[in-house]
């Protein structure tokens, strides 16, 4: 655990990602669908004006530029102070980062719209030939092409051997990396122009028919699918067990990696195709609706947009806590965060901070409870609870209640951090208490909404819904109203826990 007063743009996390700001620009000669990347201190990144750019990652001053014979929609890949990209001449260029100098090129059958991916001195990429390409990543030698029936505009994903790869024929291919015989394809419903993600020996892809698959990573067997409504050519990002995915419902989903089932949604208003990614616990994504968006990635409260002067289909990059992407209006954009301070604690953060008084509460998977100085971020105290604290503390006449997943409500002091009380429920607590007539209420994962006394923590009652009741109370007007993962939202009175009304809703619903 240590206090860090670092200089602005250190770090940026879902409590402060509302105040990035735009550092600086560049503009190119066109409109730029190409995606940043960072690498030793350089933004390099395409342009439809056929131009590959190297940029100043501090100040965006050019350090280089490249002109090719057509538009640059791939982006480039950088490996070993070499940078790869494709152009829609045809052709694939390997540059030396630091000056630009041209290694080699090597010429396919038609435009290259695909990103190139390189692993273990071998780059692989698509055309729209019809062909994806393994070449040798210092020469340029070609090595292998494997033929589809239709053109490539998929990025080539590399993991565990195998080149996973889309195709507009409908079909993910899994092929093997040093020989590219085929392992085994897969077939959507219509054109693949996503790049496929894999985690946890599962591949996700989406597919112009509008959906997300998840597939068996070794054999092509289907897990799930999730239908988005629209035409999928995002490409998804796995983090937190959660895959993320936009589509051109103008929608960005989070989903369970597992299963498919929807977290979280959140719609734009415009068409998606930018592919997200997920950085510190923060989602960033853009929309054809013109904005850059950042997202919580657990909650998906929006935190922060910016509106550029053109679609966004670019996807985002993070590097040294700064945010770079591109616009359809010819523009690369940088964006930082001031910072007054941070504090790394053994675990990551779910909980949401509360503030009172001039103190920073908040939990930690580290199984503890930190009171920070507001001003300057320094421990005060902190508590050590018997599981991860994922819930968010609510500080009311100098006490802290807060539940952990040791299956307790803890009622702490706000000034020092002794322990005034603690109530068993019978599973982890996710819920948020509330506080109300002299009342805590608080949800557990055994099924049970609790309300104890606010003094003492003995138990006036408790209500036993159809779920886990992840969802954080709120209570008014002698009502305490929760949320349940049976689906349903409960109006209970405060005094007796005897049920006023329920809402059926069409999810289950989740903490905070």
């Amino acid at each position: 655990m240590m206090t860090q007063n670092t200089p602005a743009s250190q770090v940026i996390y879902p409590a402060n990602v509302s105040s990035l700001k735009k550092a600086w620009t560049y503009t190119t000669g066109d409109a730029i669908e190409s995606s940043p990347v960072v690498a030793g201190g350089i933004v390099y990144i395409g342009s439809k004006d056929h131009t590959l750019y190297a940029l100043d990652a501090r100040t965006g001053a050019e350090i280089w530029s490249y002109t090719t014979g057509g538009a640059i929609y791939s982006t480039p890949t950088v490996v070993d102070d070499v940078v790869y990209i494709g152009s829609r001449d045809a052709s694939l260029y390997a540059f030396e980062a630091r000056t630009g100098a041209l290694l080699w090129s090597y010429t396919t059958g038609n435009g290259i719209e695909s990103s190139p991916a390189v692993a273990d001195g071998v780059v692989y990429v698509g055309s729209t030939d019809y062909a994806l390409y393994a070449l040798d990543a210092d020469t340029g030698d070609i090595l292998w092409n494997y033929s589809t029936a239709a053109g490539i505009q998929s990025s080539p994903t590399v993991a565990a051997g195998i080149v996973y790869i889309g195709s507009w024929d409908h079909t993910l291919y899994a092929l093997d990396a040093t020989t590219g015989a085929k392992v085994w394809s897969y077939t959507t419903g219509d054109r693949i122009s996503s790049s496929a993600a894999v985690a946890n020996g599962v591949v996700y892809i989406g597919s112009q028919d509008q959906l997300l698959y998840a597939l068996d990573a070794g054999t092509g067997e289907k897990l799930w699918s999730y239908q988005t409504g629209k035409i999928i050519r995002s490409s998804p990002a796995v983090a937190n067990d959660i895959v993320y995915i936009g589509s051109h419902r103008g929608t960005l989903y989070a989903l369970d990696a597992r299963t498919g089932s929807e977290r979280w949604s959140y719609r734009t208003r415009g068409a998606i195709e930018s592919s997200p990614i997920v950085a510190d616990e923060v989602v960033y994504i853009g929309s054809q609706d013109h904005n850059l968006y950042a997202f919580a990635a657990i909650t998906g409260e929006k935190l922060w947009n910016y509106t550029t002067g053109g679609p966004v289909d670019s996807s985002p990059a993070v590097a040294n806590e700064v945010v770079y992407v591109g616009s359809q209006d010819g523009n690369v954009y940088a964006f930082t965060s001031d910072r007054l301070w941070s504090y790394t604690t053994g675990g990551s953060i779910q909980s949401s901070p509360a503030v009172a008084d001039g103190v920073v509460y908040v939990g930690s998977h580290d199984h503890r409870v930190y009171a920070l100085d507001v001003a300057t971020g320094e421990e005060v105290w902190n508590y050590v609870t018997g599981n991860a604290v994922y819930s968010s503390p609510t500080v009311v006449d100098e006490v802290v209640y807060i539940g952990s997943m040791d299956h307790m409500l803890y009622a702490l002091a706000a000034s020092t951090g002794a322990r005034l009380w603690s109530s068993t429920t019978g599973g982890g607590i996710l819920s948020s208490p509330a506080v109300a007539n002299g009342t805590v209420f608080v949800g557990s994962q055994d099924h049970m909404l609790y309300a104890f006394d606010v003094n003492t923590g003995e138990q006036f009652w408790n209500y036993t819904t159809g779920g886990p009741v992840d969802s954080s109370p709120a209570a008014a007007d002698g009502v305490v109203y929760v949320g349940s993962q049976d689906h349903t939202l409960y109006a209970l009175d405060v005094f007796t826990g005897a049920l006023r009304w329920s809402y059926k809703t069409a999810g289950g619903i989740s903490h905070r």
